[in-house]
């Protein structure tokens, strides 16, 4: 589990051994043992390490998350002073992208479902193998910039094949843009 975002939260409030251990790639709730002291500056670190005086070596802040000043997930510390307990709001240190092969219409789920796939790859940040809501869908694998609003025919990443389900993706502006909202059959 990553650290929680500011939603999920209720509460704001963080505990610093926690983020530490998702930043040694265990996670927010585990009871994996830290060595004090921990450092605020060594989790903020974008290489990582321990100059700090912490206990523990960290490794490098995982650059997939979004670097925001708004409270949105996956987020991640931008490296310099002033040093923040809120930028790890919604911090996964081990984030990955996941490959998406789609075909896209920005009108309706079923004008997506009647084409075929695209020779376009896109990324997104869930936990299985195709979106589903709640994740964001990237036009990179980098997470730089998230995909236009509208539906996509999914197709599985590995072979191509269609199976037979759309996802409709939130467009515009904001930390809400690129976020699967609906998902239906073709």
């Amino acid at each position: 589990m990553a650290v929680p975002t500011y939603d999920e939260m209720g509460d704001p409030g963080m505990e610093l051994v926690r983020v530490a251990r998702e930043r040694v790639g265990q996670d927010y709730t585990s009871s994996y043992g830290m060595t004090n002291p921990i450092s605020l500056k060594d989790l903020s670190a974008l290489a990582g390490g321990s100059a700090g005086g912490s206990g523990n070596s960290y490794p490098a802040v995982n650059l997939l998350n979004t670097q925001s000043s708004n409270f949105y997930r996956n987020r991640r510390p931008d490296g310099s002073d002033p040093l923040k307990m809120s930028e790890f709001f919604g911090y996964n240190q081990t984030l990955t992208r996941r490959e998406m092969r789609f075909a896209y219409s920005s009108t309706s789920s079923s004008t997506a479902c009647s084409y075929t796939i695209s020779a376009t790859i896109y990324w997104h940040d869930g936990s299985s193998t195709l979106p589903v809501g709640g994740d964001k869908v990237y036009t990179t694998y980098s997470g730089t910039t998230v995909a236009t609003g509208g539906f996509y025919q999914l197709f599985d990443p590995s072979s191509g094949v269609t199976n037979g389900t759309w996802v409709e993706v939130i467009g515009g502006g904001g930390g809400f843009a690129g976020t699967v909202t609906d998902s239906g059959s073709c």
